[in-house]
């Protein structure tokens, strides 16, 4: 097992527009959004490859990259020359195809190149928008004993949630026997009617049969080139394809209320996952801010960054990032305010995001009349209003 571990590639796929984040993702790739106000959703995926003693990884990037390279720069430039560990980041090379990623296993293969260069005896494929802790040697534990190969990360929804997702049947030693792509009628498990399994989106090959499958899907015009929708179902019938079963906390963050669900859940008293277990540590770019400076405020559930200027007001069930300024008197409650941002004296927020720079007014309310704030602010289905990157009320 330890000697497949250091014989796996780890592949991130970043390239992602991120339209159903925006305007989060105007000025940035979805894996490079913050999260919890001082870490970003891209590491979550790195930590559990580097905690999982996986330390050769790249990512797969594209769509308005700056931010993401930019944190992996800062951040994560933690491998030495001679360490034989590394992340890097591959965009588009133009080396077997003259158009940027056109889905997710094109992406990969318009990598083959790095892949044959690198010769790994096994390649694990991560989305860099999920949120969740898992180790993944368990999985190539799994992966070995099944003599599988491939293995797909998988976990059980309700049947009424499936249809978002790649859902899949398995026989009674977890090989998979059949794979829908986000079907609109979802199977059920057959001990449980209401359940459903579903694809994580992270995969684990042997690399033969990976180039091979990916090389046959280039070839075949009608692709979409989608591992989910394309590759997997291709592969089943012709491969020893399995499930592992994942029981922990999964979040896709692929919309905006998904995203402020993940944020709003990691204030309750029963955290999804811990942030602060030394033997399992999320790591992030520490931004160098001073501590915090808190007068007279009334705050409750909620988390403070580093070198926030807050003198006074309520704040409630609300994440504060880093270097954020709340003049008195201001109300907040459910909101998440990035870093740098401003809000004004006697303002009233609620269910709001704030991206990083905004000005928030003296006096102004957002989160109470919708006529109002859609005006200005795009509002998910969910009713989050979303302020985006370096607002003013001009």
């Amino acid at each position: 097992m330890e000697a497949l571990s250091e014989k796996t590639l780890v592949m991130i796929l970043c390239g992602g527009k991120g339209e159903r984040l925006y305007p989060l993702t105007r000025d940035r790739a979805k894996p490079s959004v913050p999260f919890l106000g001082s870490y970003r959703i891209i590491d979550f995926s790195l930590s559990n490859s580097l905690n999982s003693g996986l330390h050769k990884i790249a990512l797969l990037t594209q769509y308005k990259s700056l931010s993401l390279e930019r944190h992996i720069l800062y951040g994560w430039n933690i491998f030495h020359a001679d360490s034989g560990g590394y992340i890097v980041s591959l965009p588009a090379q133009g080396r077997v195809a003259d158009h940027w990623y056109e889905g997710t296993a094109d992406a990969v293969f318009q990598n083959i190149y790095s892949i044959q260069q690198e010769n790994p005896a096994a390649i694990l494929v991560l989305s860099g928008d999920h949120v969740y802790q898992a180790d993944y040697r368990n999985i190539i534990r799994f992966f070995e004993e099944k003599k599988a190969e491939a293995v797909i990360l998988a976990k059980t929804v309700p049947r009424t949630e499936a249809c978002r997702f790649g859902v899949m049947g398995i026989g009674r030693d977890h090989r998979i026997i059949d794979f829908l792509e986000k079907p609109a009628n979802p199977p059920s498990l057959p001990w449980d009617k209401k359940t459903s399994l579903i694809s994580m989106g992270v995969y684990l090959f042997r690399t033969p049969i990976l180039i091979k499958a990916l090389i046959k899907d280039a070839k075949t015009p009608q692709s979409s080139h989608d591992f989910g929708k394309d590759v997997i179902p291709r592969l089943i019938p012709r491969a020893r394809v399995y499930a592992y079963l994942y029981d922990g906390y999964w979040e896709d963050i692929g919309t905006i209320d998904a995203y402020w669900k993940a944020n709003m859940a990691f204030l309750s008293a029963a955290s999804p996952c811990s942030l602060d277990d030394s033997a399992w540590p999320i790591r992030t770019y520490k931004t160098r801010y001073g501590p915090s400076h808190i007068q007279h405020a009334d705050i409750k559930s909620s988390i403070i960054g580093s070198g926030c200027r807050i003198r006074g007001g309520t704040i409630r069930n609300s994440i504060i990032a880093p270097g954020v300024e709340i003049a008195p008197n201001a109300r907040i409650d459910g909101a998440i305010i990035f870093e740098g941002a401003r809000i004004g004296r006697g303002a009233r927020l609620r269910r709001v995001i704030v991206d990083k720079f905004s000005r928030i007014p003296d006096h102004s309310e957002i989160g109470f009349d919708e006529r109002k704030d859609r005006a200005n602010f795009m509002i998910s289905e969910g009713g989050i209003r979303v302020v985006p990157k370096s607002w003013r009320d001009e």
